[in-house]
């Protein structure tokens, strides 16, 4: 930017202009030689300013004063300097969101067994399965999405976004967890390497998560599926939680306590704002919509909890926004370590988890 002198503050001039017409004198402190009358002369300073962009082109712009003029100046030289800050701003916060995103997947890497792929061994693998905890290689990952959502939600580590729900719950599973439950019994079966066809990695894979063949055992217990399912959310026993959802049905999934509670296993994984079984019930299927005995959603829980995460993702999936509830509270235990092995005492367990 340059400044020199001019009678008033104008637009810049168009470039199709007479030029003679919009020419700007500059302060000399001469007499200008055409006065208005014979013996008379008059000094007549311009006051102008000229702003040049980065490409070469200039805008002329004439304040009346000195003092305006300057005005004009600072105001412009602030507004740019805002402008550059912004920018700077700007990149700044793109190589920190990057750097972040950079980090949670590497968090997720991390994880053990995560090394390898869970179907087939190959080395680094940089797919994922949300609903199943792990990672796999780019050939098994195809194989994957040929079974359905409804088995397996695959996504790319390094081409998706990842929320940050979506990264707790691949750093709180792993292959090595996901592997404890899908491949505690393989009887013996040779689990495919990456030398193997891949028909043969797609005859081990559909046996192990569409039929089920090398699925672990439920634990030992007259408690049906759908009552252990409520007990291990309010115990935060993540694994034993796959493993339920793993072996259990639409409606067992979906059981509620008796007594007129009404409550399921979701209503409790957000009163706890445990943001991971959340995700994995709604994947899982457990409807959103239910409603316990006195009305209120599972929203109405992750309100109460204050836990935004366990709110975005119930939105996410249609869960209806209910208005704030203050609902009663008694003492929570999230593990409960003595817990009776009683056949009775564990029917009639009951979580005071709102």
């Amino acid at each position: 930017m340059t400044s020199s002198t001019s009678p008033k503050l104008e637009p810049p001039p168009s470039p199709h202009a007479n030029r003679k017409k919009h020419r700007r004198k500059k302060s000399t402190g001469t007499t200008k030689p055409d006065g208005p009358s014979p013996g008379t002369e008059e000094h007549e300073e311009s006051f102008e300013f000229i702003i040049v962009s980065l490409t070469g082109q200039m805008w002329h712009f004439e304040a009346s004063t000195y003092e305006e003029r300057e005005l004009w100046v600072q105001a412009i030289e602030s507004q740019i300097f805002a402008s550059l800050q912004s920018c700077e701003s700007s990149k700044n916060k793109s190589r920190l969101g990057s750097q972040s995103d950079a980090l949670a997947i590497q968090s997720i890497r991390n994880v053990r067994g995560n090394g390898f792929c869970v179907d087939c061994d190959v080395q680094n693998p940089d797919w994922a399965s949300l609903n199943l905890g792990s990672l796999m290689c780019i050939e098994c990952s195809g194989i994957h999405r040929n079974l359905g959502t409804h088995l397996s939600r695959v996504r790319s580590l390094d081409l998706d976004d990842w929320p940050v729900e979506l990264i707790m719950v691949m750093t709180s599973i792993g292959n090595s967890v996901a592997n404890s439950v899908w491949e505690e019994n393989v009887q013996g079966c040779a689990k495919p390497t990456q030398d193997n066809s891949r028909e043969e990695k797609e005859c081990w894979i559909r046996a192990k998560y569409e039929q089920k063949l090398f699925l672990a055992s439920l634990p030992q217990s007259d408690v049906p599926l759908g009552q252990q399912l409520l007990r291990a959310v309010v115990e935060d026993d993540l694994r034993l939680v796959v493993l339920l959802l793993a072996h259990g049905t639409k409606e067992e999934v979906n059981e509620t306590y008796g007594d007129g509670d009404g409550r399921t296993a979701l209503h409790l994984s957000c009163a706890m704002a445990n943001v991971v079984i959340t995700q994995l019930l709604i994947w899982y299927g457990v409807d959103v919509m239910n409603r316990d005995a006195r009305g209120l959603t599972p929203m109405a829980y992750a309100m109460q909890a204050r836990s935004q995460e366990c709110i975005d993702i119930l939105l996410q999936h249609g869960c209806p926004s209910d208005s704030y509830i203050t609902v009663p509270t008694s003492n929570i235990s999230q593990r409960n370590t003595n817990v009776s092995n009683n056949t009775q005492s564990e029917q009639n367990w009951s979580p005071t988890v709102i």
